[in-house]
């Protein structure tokens, strides 16, 4: 495998572990790509109907994409296919989540993980990071330029910053990604994609590194509809660890909590 393409996930062969919520629910992870590397960081989650997902922050810019269900903010309700983004240390939620939720949590560095309700630490929030959410159905489809048969939605346009595209693209197209300077993920929503012959099938993904270019993407026989989500500068910063430590950290506290109650 050549180094553009370090990161590559086909999630059929990865476990899932429970995270253990405080009403003796679960939520069900895959940990994609731990930032263990302090390289990028990827994990799925599937949060159980109706929880409230509580006010808190990563360190790094983060894209989260819905793949399934919905998500209830404050001001926006995300319906499947959808992407909210925020800036390093910029806190959203709460929110609420129905429907078969599942998502994934897509960082360039490693994230970390602060509760807004963490007094000694929620300083460190960024409130004035940008926030972008948009679904999918609320944005026309146009022809996607070069590609003869693929038509494309520009969730996020590129004078925000960061970019979201979800592409349609028909049987055994080939597309040749450009290189990018702050990393970019790149995640088969519907049908399939070969990378170097290695068919990643729904919610796989590759990230391609800051300044590579990476390899051609050929669509299967029945086409896929790929989401690329790119990043801009504030995705080299990187403030407090990863994700999956933060997580742990968190199971400790509620496991200690039950134990003294």
């Amino acid at each position: 495998m050549s180094h553009a393409h370090k990161y590559v996930v086909e999630p059929s062969r990865l476990a899932w572990k429970p995270f253990a919520l405080g009403d003796a629910r679960e939520t069900q992870l895959q940990m994609y790509i731990t930032g263990s590397d302090g390289g990028p960081e990827a994990i799925r989650a599937q949060i159980p109907e109706g929880y409230t997902v509580e006010p808190h922050f990563h360190y790094a810019a983060q894209f989260q994409v819905l793949l399934d269900g919905s998500m209830t903010f404050p001001l926006v309700r995300l319906h499947a296919p959808a992407i909210h983004y925020t800036e390093h240390s910029t806190p959203y939620g709460p929110f609420v989540v129905r429907d078969g939720h599942d998502m994934l949590v897509l960082h360039s560095k490693p994230g970390g993980l602060t509760m807004m309700q963490d007094k000694k630490d929620r300083w460190k929030a960024n409130v004035q990071g940008r926030e972008f959410a948009c679904n999918a159905a609320d944005v026309k489809w146009e022809p996607m330029p070069g590609y003869k048969g693929a038509r494309r939605k520009r969730l996020i346009p590129a004078s925000f910053g960061p970019t979201a595209d979800l592409v349609e693209f028909p049987s055994r197209a080939e597309w040749l990604p450009p290189a990018n300077q702050y990393g970019r993920y790149e995640v088969v929503q519907l049908g399939s994609a070969l990378v170097d012959g290695r068919e990643l099938g729904p919610k796989s993904l590759r990230f391609v590194e800051p300044g590579k270019p990476g390899t051609a993407l050929r669509m299967g026989d029945h086409g896929a509809t790929m989401i690329f989500l790119t990043f801009d500068e504030d995705g080299s910063f990187s403030g407090a660890g990863n994700t999956e430590e933060a997580i742990a950290r968190l199971e400790d506290n509620e496991r200690g909590r039950g134990e003294n109650e």
